[in-house]
């Protein structure tokens, strides 16, 4: 504002220049105040016109990625008129979560962000790019962006600014480990997993012949068998089974929220559900998502239903990167209230960091239901006697270790 003030009071000076070289018949000083003018007459237009058709683009490799893998960001500057711009500068947003590997950012305006800076001139038409190498070692999802440009005259005179509100995002999904390294037994890490729908035959599966009885559908009965054996027979299918696995995720991690939160605890949490998650979907059980945390946009329990589709860990493991250290409500309540719309006889696993008294009677009303139940706890305290049945895994050692030794570390 400064500069365009000390700018104005320059032309005021030479339109009295050529009032005075009028006056005065000096037709030196005329030309000189009428140059000068021209000058600045050149400046504004041309400031006018820096940033009409300028285009910034940004671009990620990849917008979903686990903890601490490389992706490739360029961003772009086009400028699509036959103007050259003698000086352009280029500021984008990157969040403090995701590190610009090899480049010197400065710090941004905006809280928890860093600023990407460019320098640079423009001939007309022109487009130019720049790559860079990004990770994260924070799950969740991060948004680059906004942008913002600048550039002027040729002379410096004036300045004009141009923002950018598109963004882009980063979703990094929790890191996720074998079973195995997390202290899980390797045979049968989830116990007998139960909750298959045995009542209805599958068609493409037969198993083999038996003798009629009354009551079996006349469409079951294999003609070719009954005429060479001389009595009806039928044919008989395997039984349609689907187990399932519902991931009862609890991100609480204090008794009461003012308390605030751990965030190791949290991230404990994370990594072990998505590794059970990984290991259920690879063991082609039908895997559901029921958590106390809640959505990025919404104010209700995490829910995701059972399914053995191919994009179902997709589906969780994002739901698992996004979610939140303070939870719509306690556990215990939560799990007692919604317990109801579980399959019948699924294999619940419930992953927390931190025992409330009212959760061991949650847990013995669910097993009374036919739920198997799979405690896994990951929090520093001890986890109490669980009724007979529930198994339960204390995972506080391994955690200890890979958090200061592994890969597998939460950062």
């Amino acid at each position: 504002m400064l500069v365009r003030l000390w700018h104005d009071l320059w032309i005021g000076l030479f339109l009295i220049l050529i009032v005075v070289g009028v006056f005065s018949g000096h037709g030196l000083l005329i030309g000189f105040a009428a140059m000068g003018l021209l000058v600045a007459g050149v400046s504004w237009l041309w400031d006018r016109l820096a940033l009409e058709d300028v285009v910034y683009e940004r671009t990620l490799s990849q917008s979903r990625v686990f903890m601490g893998e490389e992706v490739t960001l360029t961003v772009a500057v086009t400028n699509g008129k036959p103007v050259p711009l003698a000086r352009l500068s280029v500021q984008d947003t990157i969040p403090l979560e995701v590190e610009l590997l090899g480049v010197d950012t400065s710090v941004s305006s905006s809280p928890n962000a860093q600023t990407l800076r460019h320098l640079t001139s423009m001939a007309w038409y022109e487009r130019i790019r720049w790559n860079y190498k990004l990770k994260s070692e924070h799950r969740g999802l991060h948004m680059l962006g906004p942008a913002q440009v600048e550039s002027g005259d040729l002379f410096g005179f004036y300045s004009s600014e141009k923002s950018f509100s598109s963004r882009d995002y980063l979703l990094v999904y929790p890191t996720v480990a074998p079973l195995a390294d997390l202290g899980f037994p390797a045979s049968r890490p989830l116990g007998d997993v139960g909750g298959g729908n045995r009542m209805f035959e599958d068609a493409s599966r037969p198993f083999g012949l038996r003798e009629y009885q009354m009551g079996d559908p006349m469409k079951t009965v294999d003609w070719k068998a009954t005429a060479r054996m001389q009595e009806l027979r039928v044919r008989t299918f395997e039984p349609s089974t689907s187990y399932s696995v519902v991931l009862v995720v609890d991100v609480d991690t204090t008794a009461h929220y003012w308390e605030g939160y751990s965030a190791a605890n949290l991230e404990r949490i994370t990594l072990a559900a998505a590794s059970v998650a990984s290991y259920a979907a690879g063991q082609g059980y039908s895997l559901g998502l029921f958590s106390n945390g809640t959505p990025l946009l919404a104010d209700r329990p995490m829910k995701i239903s059972p399914s053995q589709s191919p994009d179902q860990l997709s589906i969780i493991l994002e739901a698992l990167a996004t979610i939140r250290p303070m939870g719509i409500g306690q556990m215990w309540a939560q799990l007692a209230q919604n317990s109801r719309q579980f399959p019948l006889n699924a294999t619940l696993v419930l992953v927390t960091a931190f025992f409330q008294p009212e959760m061991a009677e949650v847990v013995q009303t669910l097993k009374s239901r036919g739920y198997r139940l799979v405690v896994v706890h990951v929090g520093d305290g001890d986890w109490p006697q669980m009724p007979e049945g529930v198994l339960v895994y204390e995972l506080r050692t391994y955690f200890e270790g890979i958090e200061y030794a592994g890969p597998f570390a939460p950062r």
